[in-house]
């Protein structure tokens, strides 16, 4: 009989720990494991594969990148939000509900973002909000430098933020906001997100 129940215990544990949670309970598992510093357990919750892991563990053998890391993904868990190409949910108290936007809504959501995160010097933020080829050529540091030494950082920054209340021309795979002069903001479409792949 005990043994019975010592394998019964073992095949409910076992089936527990194989099913899927939900996406909260996930990032609360992975800032929890930053933060008591069990980074094997914190990147076996990554999408990334095993080349990946070096990186991942010499980025965060320090404590305050963990724990700045950690605060991130608990305060981005209230605010969560899930993402196909087709199809959007957005976290609202305890519950997860279907994001009904108009098209132009969403490229001009992900252009507020990047704005946002500039505005506060979240590099870190900003740059992940890049398309995929300027992801590749900056840094997030970088990408600081940049907007310090650029005279005319500010100016288009200043022209993007007017360019969310125009008219968005969304086409295949991108999204067009005018800014006078031939000249436009440009989003693409990546992985069923819109990133900034030109600010004019």
């Amino acid at each position: 009989m005990k043994r019975t129940v010592l394998i019964g215990s073992l095949l409910l544990a076992t089936a527990c720990a194989t099913t899927s949670r939900e996406p909260v309970s996930v990032a609360e598992s992975y800032a929890r494991a930053l933060d008591e510093g069990r980074l094997q357990d914190a990147y076996a919750l990554t999408t990334d594969g095993p080349e990946g892991q070096v990186a991942f563990l010499e980025r965060y053998s320090d404590e305050t990148t963990r724990r700045e890391r950690a605060a991130a993904v608990r305060a981005g868990a209230a605010v969560l939000e899930a993402r196909a190409p087709s199809l959007t949910l957005a976290r609202t108290g305890e519950d997860w509900r279907i994001v009904e936007a108009r098209p132009a809504d969403v490229p001009r959501a992900a252009l507020r973002r990047f704005l946002d995160a500039s505005d506060a010097k979240d590099w870190k933020t900003a740059w992940s909000l890049l398309a995929a080829p300027l992801r590749a050529r900056y840094t997030p540091e970088r990408l600081r430098e940049d907007f310090d030494r650029d005279p005319l950082a500010k100016e288009r920054l200043r022209r993007a933020r007017l360019a969310l209340n125009t008219h968005v021309r969304v086409g295949a795979g991108e999204a067009v906001f005018p800014i006078g002069d031939e000249r436009a903001v440009l989003l693409v479409l990546e992985d069923g997100e819109y990133r900034l792949s030109a600010l004019e």
